[in-house]
């Protein structure tokens, strides 16, 4: 019986189903003739509802009113066994006093002795497990011993389904919160990302491309999908400081004159600025700080130089500028595709991380990455 439960509690994924097969291997392996798993129930009754049941006499287990308080239906092994904590055992139903209001009951069955084991779990009654025998000497003390280390070892079981249910529902709980913030999250960048757009009609729809092809690059290095994630979201808010710039000089149909070009170069310290204070579970911040550096160092706004630039800025720079040449600006045509991947190949370790440069190549000639 011990080593067939210990199987059940390993193969069980819910509770009921692990008591069912309890009483079926206590019955099936002990040779009882009715084994049956009652909970105490917080009703005014304080009543015991049969939970599983095997044997013969499934519906004496389900139809017989039970109490675990201290009252004529709780004086029976089962209620006593409930409310001490203790076994209990009946050796003769037929002349226990004990046993009075499911006497006639239990005689058409042919039940002699029964003996009820408490449940006890976390320090808590929960309920009790009761086992039925023709035999009036059926529960001596060895047996009992060894029922009650049965019932010991089902009250584990109980608990360790009920763990297991509890840490699957946390899980599920932290994947749903999870999952709210991740769209909460998602729209307040789309949000952001709009602003800009609104204030520079001519870059619609930049700032999302260069998400998508950043995440893309970032996956072809083969970085984790937490850091593609965050990848994206600092592509798709790149440009946010923006919104600081001039209108006229966004949208200016020429070249930009030295202070145009300086007032425009603000724009990376100002999207630092306006995101360093939200708590990204990524470098956002400072990936939108460092896209315009450069990896000889020639770049804005602090010149920093190699390994000195965050993996993340590096991948966003190469999509920001393969993107740009990708589109027409007021200023100039659409170079194209294949100019700009020429414009990161020529220019990598000087201005571009050479593993970026070259996975993104890679992208557009060997996976047939697009822009939609």
């Amino acid at each position: 019986m011990l080593s067939g439960y210990t199987q059940a509690v390993q193969r069980a994924t819910d509770e009921t189903t692990l008591l069912k097969e309890a009483c079926k291997i206590i019955v099936e392996a002990g040779g009882y003739m009715l084994a049956w798993v009652g909970y105490a129930a917080c009703d005014p009754e304080k009543s015991v509802k049969p939970v599983a049941v095997a044997g013969n006499g499934v519906d004496y287990a389900a139809g017989i009113r039970l109490s675990w308080g201290d009252n004529p239906l709780g004086q029976g092994p089962t209620g006593t066994a409930i409310r001490t904590g203790e076994p209990a055992v009946s050796r003769d139903i037929y002349t226990s006093p004990f046993f009075t209001p499911w006497r006639e009951a239990a005689a058409k069955l042919g039940y002699v002795s029964s003996i009820s084991l408490p449940l006890i779990c976390d320090d808590a009654i929960i309920g009790a497990l009761n086992v039925y025998s023709g035999d009036p000497e059926a529960f001596d003390d060895d047996e009992i011993d060894l029922l009650s280390e049965i019932a010991s070892v089902m009250s584990f079981g109980i608990v360790a389904i009920r763990m297991r249910a509890e840490r699957i529902r946390a899980q599920e709980e932290v994947f749903r919160s999870w999952r709210t913030l991740r769209v909460t999250l998602d729209g307040i960048v789309k949000a952001m990302a709009t602003v800009t757009e609104l204030r520079d009609p001519y870059t619609a729809g930049h700032q999302e491309r260069v998400g998508l092809l950043a995440q893309a690059i970032a996956a072809e290095l083969g970085l984790s999908s937490h850091c593609v994630d965050g990848v994206g979201i600092a592509g798709r808010v790149h440009d946010l400081g923006k919104v600081y710039v001039p209108i006229q000089i966004l949208s200016k149909p020429s070249l930009l004159t030295p202070v145009e070009y300086s007032l425009v170069k603000v724009h990376s310290e100002a999207g630092y600025e306006v995101l360093k204070n939200i708590e990204f579970p990524w470098p956002v911040s400072q990936a939108v700080l460092q896209h315009h550096e450069r990896m000889d160092g020639s770049g804005y706004p602090m010149g920093l130089s190699g390994e000195e630039i965050l993996l993340q800025a590096r991948i966003i720079a190469v999509a920001d500028t393969v993107e740009a040449m990708s589109n027409a600006r007021p200023y100039r045509p659409a170079p194209g595709i294949e100019a700009a991947l020429s414009e990161i190949s020529d220019k990598a370790r000087t201005g571009y991380d050479p593993d970026v440069a070259e996975a993104c190549v890679r992208l557009f000639r060997e996976r047939r990455f697009r822009f939609s």
